[in-house]
């Protein structure tokens, strides 16, 4: 029970207060979340990530886990969604449903988490998750609820604009020739990196705001349960199936980033394409509500 309520009061309460402010700043201001999102997805997070993995000197075998693991998680739970997103009612709204159980809030929420949680280590496997989850997202969730009949270079296009990548490249780059940036180049990468955490929420607090609660519960409760319980538990499954066993410090990790709620990239995807954007916006909603208890539960499974 301590250990629950220590969770409770120092990792999910901090993250979620903060989603609240950003609630009631946008509900008092209507903030700009265009350029709030902007400055995450160009600014602070890029920035985060490079001195995070400049600090950490990442080997190749930690990144090719990292990949290797999302990639086999990420196809059987494809191919489990794909069934169960195939009966009834679900039925219609399938691409839809299975983007959102697919694709997790690794960056304005996965971030800051495991920042909380686990510290450096944890931001750095997060960072991997992350840009594992931008690629996918708009090459699987373009395939899965863009236009069909959109040219291949043109999603290529969208997946070689998200600056996280060049991040990580320039990061990889700079620890296999064992430099190091100039202090002048490196304290303000680090100043918007500390910047990260209390934006990002905020951010998702803003989104979260203009959210229109209604109904779709059976279509919502799906997404939300294959996101946050199956998704978890089929990682912790492939956790200890793994050559060699699980890793006491990079499992917990991926356990929990496998169990964050909805990323919001669904919600843009859905709006973009029009493809149920009223029910996206739910799924992104309650699922992040309902995370607080479950991802407060995982946590303490696995630590």
């Amino acid at each position: 029970m301590a250990t629950v309520l220590h969770i409770l009061v120092h990792i999910i309460l901090p993250v979620f207060a903060l989603i609240g402010v950003g609630v009631l700043l946008d509900r008092a201001f209507k903030l700009d979340l265009t350029t709030l999102s902007r400055l995450n997805f160009y600014v602070f997070v890029p920035a985060l990530v490079l001195v995070r993995l400049l600090d950490s000197r990442l080997d190749g075998d930690l990144i090719g886990l990292v990949v290797l693991f999302n990639l086999a998680h990420m196809a059987l739970l494809l191919a489990l969604c794909w069934l169960i997103f195939g009966w009834g009612e679900l039925r219609r709204d399938r691409p839809l449903l299975t983007a959102a159980a697919l694709f997790n809030n690794s960056g304005n929420y996965g971030i800051p988490f495991a920042q909380l949680a686990f510290g450096d280590l944890g931001v750095q496997v997060m960072a991997l998750v992350l840009v594992f989850q931008n690629v996918t997202s708009f090459t699987l969730g373009l395939w899965l609820l863009g236009d069909e009949h959109a040219r291949w270079r043109e999603r290529l296009l969208s997946v070689l604009k998200a600056p996280v990548l060049y991040a990580v490249g320039a990061a990889l780059l700079l620890n296999a020739l064992h430099l190091e940036l100039p202090a002048p180049i490196y304290f303000p990468l680090g100043q918007l990196a500390n910047g990260l955490v209390p934006i990002a929420l905020l951010t998702l607090g803003v989104q979260l705001s203009r959210v229109r609660l209604g109904g779709q519960i059976g279509a919502l409760t799906a997404a939300s349960a294959v996101r946050l319980i199956v998704a978890p538990l089929l990682a912790l499954g492939l956790a200890w199936v793994w050559p060699g066993g699980p890793s006491e410090q990079v499992f917990p990790v991926l356990i929990c980033a496998a169990a964050l709620p909805v990323a919001v990239n669904v919600y843009i995807l859905a709006m973009e394409y029009r493809r149920r954007p009223e029910l996206a916006s739910l799924i992104v909603f309650w699922s992040t509500l309902v995370s607080a208890v479950t991802l407060t539960a995982w946590l303490v499974m696995v630590t």
